[in-house]
């Protein structure tokens, strides 16, 4: 391996060598739940929201075996918008080699308005098609789910949430 190569051990962690720096983080992590209940929570900087469905933080993922009970999302510093811009959030296959394809690009949530993320403590109960299932990998049944978003229409100028999603072990 050369001095900068990167690779991912099978536990979806990245492993890095020589003198390259881990890419900073975007913000999420997994909190442990109360019996069977389980949270993974992310943050969304409106910044940062690409036109293309994308991982919002590549570490932080949905077990196998995880029922999604619900997705909430918290508004910390109401969005903006140079245009009518929305929000989708959905799920991402972690194909097992450093890289990610969409399993449901929309699956938590389908073109959040921006007049719904506009104002500090707005709070949005998503109604996915992955909510209330059992989402599977379908590049990899033995691998997690990451969280993916992006904007359609516009970009976002300003903005940032943190979106909490509880899900039970099955």
């Amino acid at each position: 391996m050369s001095a900068t190569e990167l690779w991912v051990n099978n536990d979806g962690m990245e492993v890095r060598f020589g003198s390259e720096k881990a890419a900073v983080s975007k913000g999420g992590n997994m909190v442990a739940g109360d019996g069977n209940l389980h949270e993974v929570r992310a943050t969304i900087t409106g910044t940062n929201v690409p036109a293309a469905d994308a991982p919002i933080d590549k570490k932080v993922a949905l077990p196998v075996g995880a029922y999604i009970e619900e997705a909430i999302l918290y508004v910390k510093t109401a969005f903006t918008s140079g245009g009518s811009a929305t929000l989708d959030i959905g799920l991402m296959n972690d194909d097992g080699d450093g890289t990610f394809s969409t399993l449901d690009d929309n699956g938590i949530d389908a073109a959040i308005a921006l007049t719904a993320i506009d104002a500090i403590d707005d709070r949005i109960a998503t109604d996915g098609a992955q909510i209330n299932t059992s989402p599977a990998n379908s590049t990899n049944a033995a691998l997690p789910m990451v969280i993916s978003y992006g904007y359609n229409t516009a970009a976002f100028t300003a903005g940032e949430a943190d979106l909490v999603i509880r899900y039970r072990l099955v």
